[in-house]
């Protein structure tokens, strides 16, 4: 760490539209305008429970008390989960980007899960609410990720394509010397959660481990050419998405109109994740064509089908995790959300406007002290 900045010990709480469980990351950052360090101290992710899950699902098209219980209930959760990760070990902060139960690009945004509780338990303060002050800005308020891979990758000598395949899929496109204001990214589609709700309604299970289930299907042309006309896909950026546009709702859609095998159905949503993000980065990203190597991270790297699939999708593009940065790929949201809290400590702008179209850069996240 740099003598002049300031090193904080920050706690990253994520939970994302995966819905599988919360990742967190505690990890030493250094943080000015000009200069960006961090040490990663340790990590872990804990699954949520059954019940918890089916909470969340419900909470997606549930009621205010659905919603209203969800946001107590989470906030217990990252508190526990905050607790018996630190074991006795202290920070200065931490930051927490709550459970999404409702997007709608520059309209509004909602994530749950009381920061309150996960103060206490830290004994520090919590910063939160970071998609709010992007859409006050005239913004989408998401994606949030592109803030940290433009601090990893802004003095790489060639440009990069930064992509993370969470419950949704987004990319971050840095070209040598771009500033903060000139970054490309949005999410191109779905990433896991629509492979995973297929996966839950059509065989029973919270995911589509090691591709067990999409393995036995074959790609349906007609179904994916359908999955690929979805408008969001055609959408020109900035844009975000999540499981109101690719959830439950359209896979019951898709089961009406397609009666096809369960497994079929599943490889063709697979292939969609993969086509929609090679598709999305050769249509609206203008210097592709300079680019060899894609770093991956998030779930996604784990389902061999889906990473095949990318593969031949982007044929003369190199695949490689974020672990090429130095981060592990499972934990790099949560690093994001420790790095987002530190920024709103020191109040140094964290949103992109190339990215959201905010009209200008913005101080993101609310502080709670306990």
């Amino acid at each position: 760490m740099t003598e002049s900045t300031k090193a904080w010990t920050a706690l990253g709480l994520m939970s994302g539209t995966s819905m599988d469980g919360v990742d967190a990351c505690l990890t030493r950052v250094s943080l000015s305008p000009g200069s960006f360090e961090f040490r990663i101290e340790d990590s872990s992710t804990v699954p949520f429970t059954d019940d918890e899950r089916d909470a969340i699902s419900r909470s997606l098209t549930g009621t205010a008390d659905d919603v209203g219980t969800l946001h107590f209930r989470l906030g217990e959760a990252y508190a526990r989960v905050a607790d018996n990760f630190l074991n006795g070990r202290s920070v200065d902060l931490a930051g927490c980007h709550g459970q999404t139960v409702a997007h709608r690009d520059g309209n509004f945004t909602l994530q749950v899960g009381t920061p309150a509780h996960l103060s206490q338990a830290v004994k520090a303060p919590v910063v939160s609410s970071f998609r709010d002050a992007d859409i006050a800005a005239g913004g989408n308020g998401a994606p949030l990720m592109p803030f940290l891979d433009w601090l990893l990758c802004r003095a790489r000598s060639k440009a990069t394509v930064v992509l993370n395949i969470g419950g949704v899929a987004n990319i971050s496109a840095i070209s040598p010397g771009m500033d903060q204001a000139e970054v490309i990214g949005f999410d191109t589609g779905p990433g896991m959660g629509l492979i995973d709700e297929t996966a839950r309604l059509l065989f029973g299970s919270y995911c589509d481990q090691d591709g067990r289930y999409s393995t036995a299907g074959k790609v349906i042309p007609e179904l994916l050419s359908e999955l690929m006309a979805h408008p969001f896909i055609r959408r020109r950026p900035p844009k975000s998405t999540g499981r109101d546009e690719f959830g439950e709702v359209l896979v019951k859609q898709l089961a009406d109109q397609f009666k096809v095998p369960p497994a079929d159905m599943l490889r063709s949503v697979v292939s969609l994740t993969a086509t929609s993000i090679a598709e999305n980065i050769r249509r609206f990203v203008p210097f592709h064509d300079q680019v060899d190597t894609l770093i991956v991270s998030g779930g996604g790297v784990h389902h061999p089908i889906l990473i095949e699939d990318l593969g031949n999708a982007l044929p003369d593009w190199e695949l490689a995790t974020s672990q090429e940065l130095g981060i592990d790929p499972d934990i790099k949201e949560a690093l994001l959300i420790a790095v987002l809290a530190v920024a709103r400590i020191q109040e140094i702008p964290a949103n992109m406007p190339g990215v959201t179209g905010a009209g200008d850069t913005v101080v993101l996240g609310q502080i709670t002290s306990g």
